[in-house]
């Protein structure tokens, strides 16, 4: 039985809306037609799933008798479930919070009766990601928020600034590699304290719609050789702009980073000291003969018909995921042309064996890049490409951890005139060689 009892008021962003409320098995109701009609929400239903559709800013997935909707991937869970009578979908009132707050991509609360629907929420939603040996912990919110991230008394605090979010979304419970998550709500800033299994260490990365927070847990296996490969070289200059050639700014950063990781304690070797061409092969031979534990190939970026691209980018070993990527993947992978035959001709056996050696370090390389990305972003004050994933020669056929860093854009002008600054070049030492650190301590 079915009864008009009450009506419902939305109040969206200042403007009143009011809805029938209907009483259901003593359950109070939101007949959802009215709803998309009224807040103008696109909607669909799949008469063969028995799906509705709803969208506005996201894209919310309902099933009758199913107390768990699923948002844009993420599922959620409702307190009463929506339920279909005589063809038509009512959603409990007590759901539909959660469910516009989601659609609309605004904070959404009950007041005095009134449901309140105003200010643009900057945090849309927290998920996981848990495997064996990496938890991630996502949260999606607006590139503009700001935030804080350190270690205090055992615990990574991550500090949100001016939030603004829906209570429902906080997720205080550990999974995985974090054991512990206390969030703490203030005026004008919202704050979680992790604990991390084993004291592991965590890491925050920021994307554009979220920030990430990565734990990891490594096998054993101490970073004490380390290869550092100064790309191009001799009769192969790289890229070239402004009278400046590639093979040279990175000569010299890579001999300034030899001489910064060996006042470490690490044992470094350098494919080559000088002004000479070695082949692609032949550098991940001398990573390998050396069984080393890490290998960094050290570039300089260039895209001579945008001169307007700039900034860093770090790679790691992996099939390129865009036409960037896989510009660059070519370019680099080009110094091949300089080869003999002998060296550069590669049996079938060795690229499918290489494949399967490279499977196990791919998670080592993509997290060593990360720690290399981040420390050059925020010491050198480059513009953020981001970690990518590419097929470059001189890694494909190194055994170990290996990643190529793209210090800046030599064709970009700005990007140029810090690259032919020393002291630009010793920062980018500091940042690479803090990276490789970070990345050895997680295996201490």
């Amino acid at each position: 039985m079915i009864l008009f009892i009450l009506a419902l008021s939305i109040n969206l962003s200042g403007t009143h809306y009011i809805f029938k409320e209907y009483k259901i098995r003593n359950n109070n109701y939101i007949l959802c037609d009215s709803l998309t009609r009224k807040l103008d929400l696109s909607s669909h239903w799949d008469n063969k799933k028995q799906i509705m559709t709803l969208q506005k800013e996201k894209i919310v997935s309902i099933i009758p008798d199913n107390p768990f909707i699923k948002i844009e991937g993420d599922i959620r869970q409702l307190l009463s479930p929506p339920i279909m009578i005589d063809g038509k979908l009512f959603l409990h009132k007590s759901s539909l919070d959660v469910i516009l707050s989601s659609l609309l991509r605004m904070r959404a609360f009950f007041k005095d009766g009134t449901l309140e629907i105003g200010t643009r929420v900057n945090i849309y939603n927290i998920n996981w990601d848990v495997e064996k040996s990496h938890t991630r912990y996502t949260i999606e919110c607006s590139p503009s928020l700001n935030y804080f991230f350190n270690k205090n008394n055992g615990e990574w605090v991550l500090t949100l600034f001016n939030p603004i979010y829906n209570k429902d979304i906080l997720d205080n419970k550990g999974r995985g590699l974090i054991d512990e998550i206390r969030i703490e709500e203030g005026d004008g800033f919202l704050k979680f304290r992790f604990k991390t299994i084993e004291d592991l260490p965590m890491d925050i990365i920021r994307k554009d719609k979220s920030l990430n927070i990565e734990v990891r847990k490594f096998d054993k296996r101490s970073i004490q050789t380390i290869v550092i490969d100064a790309g191009h070289g001799g009769k192969d200059p790289g890229a070239v702009a402004g009278g400046v050639k590639e093979k040279d700014i990175v000569l010299m950063i890579a001999k300034k980073l030899a001489s910064r990781l060996t006042e470490d304690g690490f044992n470094v070797i350098m494919t080559r000291v000088s002004n000479e061409f070695i082949p692609l092969k032949e550098r991940t031979r001398i990573a390998d003969k050396a069984r080393a534990d890490f290998f960094v190939s050290i570039h300089c970026n260039a895209a001579y018909r945008k001169s307007n691209m700039h900034g860093a980018e770090t790679y790691f070993l992996s099939s390129a995921k865009s036409d960037w990527a896989r510009t660059v993947e070519a370019t680099e992978n080009s110094a091949v042309r300089f080869e003999s035959e002998e060296n550069s001709n590669i049996p079938e056996l060795n690229y499918i064996l290489n494949d399967l050696a490279q499977t196990q370090f791919l998670e080592e390389s993509q997290q060593a890049a990360i720690y290399i990305q981040e420390n050059i972003v925020q010491l050198c004050g480059l513009y953020n490409r981001g970690v990518k994933q590419a097929n470059f020669y001189v890694l494909r056929l190194n055994f170990m951890p290996a990643v190529l860093v793209e210090v800046a854009f030599l064709t970009n002008t700005n990007d140029r005139r810090k690259l032919k600054d020393y002291n630009f070049l010793d920062k980018v030492v500091e940042a690479v060689a803090s990276g490789i650190e970070q990345y050895a301590r997680a295996h201490l």
